[in-house]
């Protein structure tokens, strides 16, 4: 059993060992110090805790209060210097001997800690990471006392054993706090060690998977504050103490509890928690395991970070595969001929593999720069803010823009020398911005719905929205990071008047698809570069992100003549789609598929001619719901959604893209004004176009390839055109992001004239007079008096004129049929929902459905089967109407 540390403890054997005169001294002291901590009553009935066993100095076991038995093994010196690698060999080498010998009983109990100390210091090691020891052929026959010097060979493994890299607790403090703090570290570190299980012990398997997992427990125990310590230092961290980096990574002397790292900074630590983790794991990893390791370093990074930073690590087999591309482009000897300059390095996936004979490696993070020095060692390397540093002179915002005119020493510039000389005598050189930029934008949305503010704000994003005849140069895409980077980009080639440039870019494929957000920036980057080859690949490939978009490996290269920038703005490219295959036990590249990607602007958009002809209305004269979903009001208290007087109800609109409107739901219907406002009023002027606005933008089978692809307005001359109008109408109707409803006693709401507590849902598709015969006939009460001097929706007076397809009338029909036996379980769904106004007769889909959990119907099976068969259809004509293009 242990008890509480006491300063007094403590103190008796700081006294003690003061005035030792030799190793006996030493021992003594020490053993007092353990006796009394292990100490419990039957010990002290039968004496000291402490055995001798093999004439060891000590030997305790503790076997109750934690998770494992507490077995040490204790080992004292007189004036050694435990700093001292050979010295703290010696004793461990002892002790192997020592628990050769314990091996050796019949029924063999082996120490599972190992202490040793002298009059100064004291330290610990964990016994299974030196069992490998035991079954090697070492003397033997030698005393364990002479070990060190009568088994060389033993003594010499030991020497080179990371596992010997150990944190040395100073006894000798100067102030009696700090030794007691030392001793307490000590004592916690064994208890840590031992509340693992004992078979946590094992070699470290360099696996993406189980790297991550030891981060984060590292992570959890080692920190004091893990929030407050970013994620880049925390890996550079953790990995640089895995491979037993003491060098500029170590507990500080008499204070165990404070790391030091590179710079002479220091951060608060728990120095036992890290001692004793690091201890259950074989640290003996050989040069190729550790560089699996620090490749792995981004993707720890990533993981925990990349959700506010938008920066993805590159993976090995794609970094190949973008080489090979520009090998295809610039040449095959471009590493020889090209200066190379990686502004978002990371620790170097893109260029790790490869030779360049000019390679500027610039990166944000100074732990990445640690983490990577082995990498293209033949290489600049430097920490650079790519999109503000040398931006202003002097660094100051709004100032003059630095270049090499009004600055033309190099030494006023804080990337290297040697860059700017290369930059500015680059002559016809090619030079190749190949980079992988983070991806994020600042108005990105957390889970919490809050804005990632500051992550794009810099001064390229400043630059960038400098307004010209008062609207922005660049446009909205000011928010991208990875436009950013490529404006950047464009203002060195300018300042320094570069003339034989390509770009080589990892970047989300959306400005490849156009639509105002990335119209101004298009028309300024295409107006100077030329697109070369590009390819397509999952963005699930880079570890753990989304699999629903794709990523885009891109080449452009500097024109000689520029365009004029409406002209550059038009874009149309064809793409090889990409994607990793194991064959073989071995993993490669295969293309399987080709993808056009077209820019969409405005005038031909299909979210602007949805909205085309709507007309300027007066906002609804009394209150109306602002609605979240389809029965609840959006708790946001600054509403941004307005309703129009007349109005059928509200698209919600997000985007332009198949994405957007499919894998993200950002497209749906209300029947009142929607919170978001990110869309348009459905009035009688723009009820077509909406109709087939929400088909398109629902029916379409999503997958990542076309995920960025947006829609064009429809070609309206074709002869399918007015029966898919007709049959969006039905879709707008029964689709999962229908959410028109109806409402009763609702917050006093109302869009009747005449009734009270009435939101009439005018997108209901049957006649009244079918409907108030089947109420009487079902002996429905509650819906028969709600009909009462009702009249038919604006919907079901557009089904009466219409004609509609095979698919679309089956969909009718269907729904009338279970719209007929929902009455008969109404008045009990009413009971058990009585938040969904089921009283009202022209309740909506979304109310059906709910109907349909309390009481299923096969009718609602074959109904969905019909809907989804008219969703095909509806599909297909997208493509024939030019809507996309495949």
């Amino acid at each position: 059993m242990t008890k509480k540390l006491s300063k007094k403890n403590v103190d008796r054997l700081t006294r003690s060992l003061k005035v030792v005169k030799v190793e006996k001294d030493v021992e003594n002291a020490w053993r007092e110090l353990f006796s009394s901590y292990y100490s419990d009553a039957e010990s002290k009935k039968n004496g000291s805790p402490i055995m001798s066993p093999y004439d060891t100095d000590g030997y305790i076991e503790v076997s109750n209060e934690m998770l494992n038995p507490l077995r040490i093994l204790l080992e004292f010196k007189f004036k050694t210097n435990l700093n001292k690698l050979s010295d703290r060999v010696r004793i461990t080498a002892q002790c192997i001997h020592y628990l050769r010998k314990f091996s050796k009983e019949k029924e063999a109990v082996i120490p599972n800690i190992i202490v040793g100390a002298d009059e100064d210091q004291a330290f610990v090691l964990y016994v299974p990471n030196f069992l490998k020891y035991l079954d090697r052929d070492y003397n033997w026959e030698s005393s364990p006392s002479s070990a060190w010097k009568d088994d060389p060979k033993l003594v010499n493994d030991l020497t080179k054993d990371k596992n010997m890299s150990v944190w040395v607790y100073t006894i000798d403090a100067d102030n009696s706090s700090q030794r007691f703090d030392n001793v307490k570290s000590l004592f916690e570190e064994i208890k840590y060690l031992v509340e693992q299980p004992e078979d946590r012990s094992y070699k470290v398997q360099v696996t993406d998977v189980n790297m991550d997992e030891l981060f984060s427990n590292f992570e959890k125990a080692s920190f004091v504050d893990p929030k407050s310590v970013k994620t880049r230092t925390a890996v550079n961290i953790f990995m640089q103490t895995m491979i037993g980096n003491n060098q500029d990574y170590y507990l500080v002397p008499n204070n165990p509890n404070q790391l030091h790292i590179p710079g002479d900074k220091k951060i608060s630590v728990n120095g036992s928690a890290i001692q004793a983790y690091f201890k259950h794991f074989d640290r003996n990893i050989k040069p190729s395991e550790k560089d699996k390791m620090f490749a792995i370093a981004d993707r720890l990074i990533e993981d925990h970070s990349r959700r506010n930073k938008g920066d993805f690590w590159t993976p090995t087999i794609w970094a190949n595969e973008a080489n090979k591309m520009i090998e295809d482009v610039v040449g095959a000897d471009y590493k020889e001929k090209s200066i190379v300059w990686d502004s978002a390095s990371g620790t170097k996936n893109l260029t790790r593999d490869f030779k360049y004979s000019k390679l500027y490696s610039s990166t944000f993070f100074d732990e990445e720069i640690n983490m990577s020095t082995k990498y293209n060692p033949n290489s600049v390397s430097f920490q650079y803010d790519f999109l503000n540093d040398d931006f202003y002179i002097n660094n100051k915002e709004h100032g003059e823009y630095k270049t090499p005119v009004n600055t033309p020493n190099s030494d006023d510039w804080k990337m290297p020398d040697e860059l700017f000389n290369d930059l500015i005598n680059s002559g016809n050189k090619p030079i190749i911005f190949y980079t992988n930029p983070p991806y994020a934008t600042a108005n990105d949305l957390h889970a919490n719905g809050k804005h990632k503010s500051g992550i794009a704000k810099n001064f390229v994003n400043d630059y960038m929205k400098i307004k010209k005849n008062g609207k922005s140069e660049y446009g909205n895409a000011s928010q991208q990071l990875y436009a950013q980077f490529m404006v950047r980009m464009l203002k060195i080639i300018e300042d320094f008047n570069l003339k034989n440039v390509y770009i080589a870019l990892f970047t989300n494929a959306r400005f490849m698809s156009g639509g105002d957000y990335f119209r101004k920036f298009n028309g300024k980057f295409f107006s100077k570069f030329k697109f070369q080859k590009g390819c397509l690949l999952n963005a699930g490939e880079f570890a753990d992100t989304s699999d629903q978009w794709p990523i885009m490996f891109s080449i452009y290269k500097l024109r000689s003549n520029y365009l004029d920038e409406s002209i550059a703005e038009n874009q149309k490219h064809e793409f090889e789609v990409k994607e990793t295959k194991w064959e073989n036990d071995n993993l490669s590249i295969r293309k399987y598929t080709k993808k056009i990607m077209e820019t969409v602007y405005k005038e031909d958009a299909l979210n602007y001619w949805a909205k085309e002809t709507l007309k300027k209305h007066p906002e609804f004269s009394d209150t109306y719901p602002q609605l979240g979903k389809a029965m609840e009001e959006s708790s946001g208290k600054s509403p941004r959604g307005k309703l129009y007087e007349g109005s059928l109800g509200f698209m919600v609109n997000n985007s332009n893209n198949i994405g957007k409107g499919t894998y993200q739901g950002g497209v749906y219907i209300f029947t009142s004004s929607a919170y978001e406002s990110n869309g348009f009023n459905v009035m009688p002027e723009n009820f077509d176009r909406a109709v087939v606005n929400f088909a398109a933008r629902r029916t379409i089978a999503p997958n990542w390839i076309t995920a960025q692809d947006n829609y064009k307005k429809p070609n309206v001359s074709d002869p399918i055109y007015s029966e898919f109008v007709n049959d969006s109408l039905i879709m707008s109707l029964f689709d999962n992001q229908s959410y028109q409803a109806a409402y009763r006693n609702w917050n006093d709401f109302n869009n009747i004239k005449g009734y009270k507590n009435r939101w009439a849902n005018q997108w209901f598709w049957l006649d009244k007079e079918w409907i108030k015969n089947k109420a009487d006939e079902k002996n429905s009460p509650v819906v028969f008096d709600d009909i009462r001097d009702d009249s038919d929706r604006f919907v079901a007076k557009e089904i009466k004129k219409r004609k509609f397809s095979e698919e679309a009338s089956d969909v009718i029909m269907l729904s009338q049929m279970l719209y007929e036996e929902q009455l008969s379980s109404r008045q009990s769904s009413i009971i058990d929902l009585p938040q969904l106004s089921l009283e009202a007769w022209d309740i909506g889909w979304y109310q059906m459905k709910q109907i349909n959990n309390i009481f299923p119907s096969k009718t609602m099976d074959w109904l969905k089967e019909k809907i989804s068969k008219l969703k095909l259809k509806c599909e297909k004509n997208v493509y024939e109407l030019n809507m996309l293009i495949k």
